[in-house]
């Protein structure tokens, strides 16, 4: 069977690792780093000097991923990364993945917010990765850990506070170019790969978010979510149906209603008859100006990134999965932040 992403751009694949498609490629990798324990091949399958992207911290390198990945088995050493999609775009010798993954893991040893609670956690993840000739050149990384840290039963005030305390000057300015950059309106385009063919769902990914997150234009969500929508936040924050849906999105709206946003990346594949699969990641900048999670506005400014992922059938969105570290979008608000 033809891979639909290489009739598109015209580009065959190459092998890699023994690999010949991203999506095995990248369910593959994962599972030989996570499941099979094989933590050195991290070395191989990410370059050398790749840079990770999340709303925590940023990483430098395949050493420092190796490192990490360590300490999260010291937290979780039964922790499973199992695949739950891959949205990709391109092919191995220059592609675009966006793979969500659900973790089941037990917390066998401290974490940075609390001791070992002997706690069964679930988690959502999504990982924006860039594919160059067979390795990993940059990473972005979405996870909620205010689901994290409410499982763990330890205060998200005091977690948020934890986290607040650790942000370094690096990821304090990184955070007001991002919200310099959103401000500008200026999307942040994949920095290894160059300018790519826009996808054709690049305009449905922005209507959504624009809708979401800035508009709350009630006629266009309604055309845009079946009724019985589902929206997935983490596999303990699940909203079942439109209205519970664009509830969920109205709490932010309310508290940031000056929010800003690009639309910075969306990859799409198709399935089924008359459905499709859709990625998008999205920055969204704003200044705090309504109630949120108990705080009381400051105006203080923020900057979230985050992935979105849509099953659309009929062009119409039946399914979303969102991801984005709202413990960290906490800490924002907090003066430690900085």
């Amino acid at each position: 069977m033809s891979n639909p992403s290489e009739a598109l751009h015209g580009t065959p694949s190459s092998e890699f690792f023994g690999y010949r498609d991203i999506t095995s490629y990248i369910l593959g990798i994962t599972f030989e780093i996570w499941e099979q324990r094989q933590i050195e091949t991290i070395r191989d399958y990410y370059s050398e000097d790749i840079e990770v992207y999340a709303l925590e911290g940023i990483t430098h390198g395949a050493e420092a991923m190796v490192q990490g990945t360590i300490a999260t088995l010291e937290s979780f050493p039964d922790r499973l990364l199992l695949g739950d999609d891959v949205i990709f775009s391109g092919n191995l010798a220059r592609g675009f993945s966006s793979h969500r993954i659900y973790s089941p893991m037990t917390n066998a040893g401290g974490t940075l917010f609390a001791g070992a609670t002997g706690r069964k956690v679930h988690a959502m993840n999504i990982a924006d990765c860039e594919i160059t000739n067979g390795q990993i050149s940059g990473e972005w990384l979405f996870r909620d850990n205010l689901a994290l840290v409410t499982q763990l039963g330890v205060n998200p005030v005091k977690a948020a506070r934890t986290l607040a305390e650790r942000f370094d000057d690096e990821l304090r300015e990184w955070l007001e170019r991002q919200r310099e950059r959103v401000a500008r309106g200026q999307p942040e385009k994949a920095a290894k790969l160059g300018a790519a063919r826009p996808d054709t769902f690049e305009p449905l990914a922005r209507q959504i978010l624009r809708a979401c997150w800035q508009s709350g234009d009630q006629g266009a969500l309604r055309g845009i979510y079946a009724p019985f929508a589902v929206l997935q936040r983490a596999p303990v924050r699940i909203f079942s149906g439109r209205d519970a849906l664009l509830k969920h999105y109205a709490g932010f709206r309310d508290s940031f209603p000056d929010a800003q946003l690009t639309v910075d990346h969306v990859c799409s594949q198709p399935f089924g008859a008359d459905g499709q699969h859709v990625a998008a990641r999205w920055s969204v900048a704003a200044r705090h100006r309504g109630e949120y999670a108990g705080m009381a506005p400051r105006g203080r400014p923020i900057y979230i990134v985050g992935a979105s992922h849509w099953r659309v059938v009929g062009g119409v969105v039946v399914a979303e999965w969102t991801v984005f570290d709202e413990l960290s979008l906490q800490a924002q608000l907090l003066p430690d932040a900085g």
